[in-house]
């Protein structure tokens, strides 16, 4: 599932063009119609990001609460690595009906429990939606009160924690995270020890410079959206021959 303002729907649509094709179903959602995107129209004229999301979880649970194991929710400026989310799944031994949902965690400073960091994307089990939606439609459930405004994490966490939903880990057996919390350039260039807010809410605290990456990673995020169309080519189109040589300049010893 992936939100869009539809005054901008151009990133949405390279998301459609490239990963997006390896979706069970591609989900989009905005405040008004787009003939290529196709999208479900939470709310007429809507751009709040969080009211488009829980429209599209509510809508989601509605249409595909009884057709999918597994529901991801991702910012349109993300490229995801479908196949690696589904090789975690599997070798984690998962199951749609535990009430489990993952992502990169920060840290809630008042309560110091960890919660999923929404810009990075999050997945949640099939049992987690069908509580998130069931305790959504009560109208006096104030765990789960959606207001506008409000930070999308903390509320999904909120909310799923009311009706005992939990997060599990989403790093591999490394303790590398598989869900990327900055831009790619910030990744490699400046690293989060210099993203002040980033490096003091981590939840899973590490002594590097920068997010430990994954070799499995799932998600990133990319900063120029017409870039997909280069990771979609080089992760799937281009192959490598000839004999990796471990001691070149990029690979040697620092």
């Amino acid at each position: 599932m992936i939100p869009y303002d539809y005054f901008n729907p151009k990133t949405a649509k390279y998301v459609k063009r490239t990963w997006g094709k390896h979706c069970n179903v591609l989900l989009f959602v905005s405040g008004d119609i787009d003939s290529e995107l196709e999208p479900y129209v939470a709310e007429v004229n809507a751009t709040e990001t969080w009211t488009l999301v829980h429209g599209g979880l509510m809508h989601a649970f509605l249409f595909y609460g009884d057709k999918v194991d597994w529901f991801l929710r991702v910012e349109p400026s993300s490229f995801v690595v479908l196949e690696n989310l589904r090789y975690m799944i599997d070798r984690r031994k998962y199951l749609p009906s535990q009430a489990i949902y993952f992502g990169y965690e920060l840290e809630n400073i008042y309560t110091h429990e960890p919660f999923v960091y929404a810009k990075s994307g999050y997945v949640m089990s099939r049992e987690a939606l069908r509580r998130y939606a069931m305790a959504s439609k009560e109208p006096n459930n104030t765990h789960c009160l959606h207001l506008e405004g409000f930070t999308e994490g903390l509320e999904v966490n909120r909310c799923l924690s009311h009706v005992n939903a939990t997060i599990v880990d989403s790093r591999d057996e490394f303790g590398h995270e598989t869900f990327i919390p900055i831009n790619m350039d910030h990744q490699f260039l400046d690293g989060y020890d210099h993203i002040n807010w980033l490096h003091n809410l981590t939840y899973h605290k590490v002594d590097e410079k920068t997010v430990p990456i994954s070799l499995s990673a799932i998600a990133f995020r990319v900063e120029y959206p017409p870039e997909m169309y280069d990771y979609y080519y080089f992760l799937y189109r281009m192959k490598v021959f000839g004999t990796f040589v471990p001691q070149s300049i990029e690979f040697g010893p620092q």
